[in-house]
């Protein structure tokens, strides 16, 4: 349980369980999601900030987000195309295009689909990411999604959930990582930490 609030023993949390309960900080946007916000920060070219308004989208768990530039992003758990574990969708005004670390592509209109260049920047394709390691233990220089890029995405989905759990809008000031005039999302920021863990 680690830090975790002491609990007695429940099967429900063996065998992956335990990612449903807020106390082991899982389920809905916090499973999976900082792995999808990390490929729309990249795509936003956000890697080294976060959005900075956060709100709720109904009651099954979605939440929106915009950026400072304007860019929303929703975070969700279902109603994807079976392109993989990890998906994302882009939309604009003509369209939209869909994939998954499958590494198949879905567009809308179908057109879209003769416009597309693969990318080719090192370290972005999922088969990749152990090259890309491995790579940087050798050059000593940072990996693609590396600590600070991937702090950013768990920043904003713990700051998504949050507006979900308290049920509105919440505003941060990327800078300082803090919620601006709310006292109240800033305490769940962290919580007690059973002994002998500290903050």
């Amino acid at each position: 349980m680690g830090p975790c609030p002491w609990r007695p023993y429940n099967s429900k949390y063996v065998q992956g369980g335990w990612r449903g309960f807020t106390d082991f900080h899982g389920g809905g946007i916090l499973e999976w999601g900082s792995h999808c916000v990390d490929m729309c920060q990249w795509a936003n070219n956000a890697d080294d900030t976060v959005p900075v308004e956060y709100y709720p989208i109904g009651d099954d768990g979605r939440a929106g987000a915009r950026y400072a530039n304007g860019v929303k992003l929703v975070l969700r758990h279902d109603d994807w195309l079976p392109l993989g574990s990890c998906p994302v969708r882009f939309e604009g005004d003509t369209g939209w295009v869909e994939t998954g670390d499958g590494g198949s592509i879905r567009c809308h209109p179908e057109s879209l689909q003769t416009e597309r260049n693969r990318l080719a920047e090192k370290g972005t394709h999922p088969a990749q990411h152990t090259r890309n390691f491995f790579d940087c233990i050798r050059s000593r220089k940072p990996a693609a999604s590396n600590p600070d890029v991937m702090r950013h995405s768990h920043l904003a989905c713990h700051a998504a959930a949050i507006a979900w759990m308290l049920g509105r809008k919440v505003t941060i000031d990327p800078a300082t990582e803090t919620f601006i005039d709310d006292d109240e999302a800033n305490r769940m920021r962290a919580w007690a930490k059973r002994e002998p863990w500290r903050a």
